[in-house]
């Protein structure tokens, strides 16, 4: 959640191998990736990940955007490779 602004536990994702679709939740609830620009320290992490680009409609299929890490003042100073997203029907999206 953007709204967690510190964390005994400092989450990080530099290892992680990422591979197939990821649809995101918190506490049961579907959420979506922040969209805009995310506070440093944000997300129980050191430089939060933003989707660059916005969300597609039902209707946009899959789209390809990119990802930013906000670190030193600089909401792009990370760049992750691009990635798919796809809006479903029942309103949630897939990673």
């Amino acid at each position: 959640s953007t709204n967690n602004q510190h964390s005994s536990q400092i989450m990080c994702d530099t290892w992680v191998s990422w591979n197939g679709w990821y649809r995101l939740f918190i506490q049961g609830q579907s959420v979506q990736m922040a969209d805009t620009c995310v506070d440093e320290y944000s997300c129980g992490t050191h430089a939060p990940l933003w989707l660059n680009g916005g969300h597609p409609t039902v209707e946009d299929g899959v789209v390809t955007r990119d990802v930013c890490g906000h670190w030193s003042n600089n909401c792009c100073y990370f760049q992750s490779n691009p990635i798919k997203v796809k809006a479903c029907p029942g309103d949630y999206y897939v990673y």
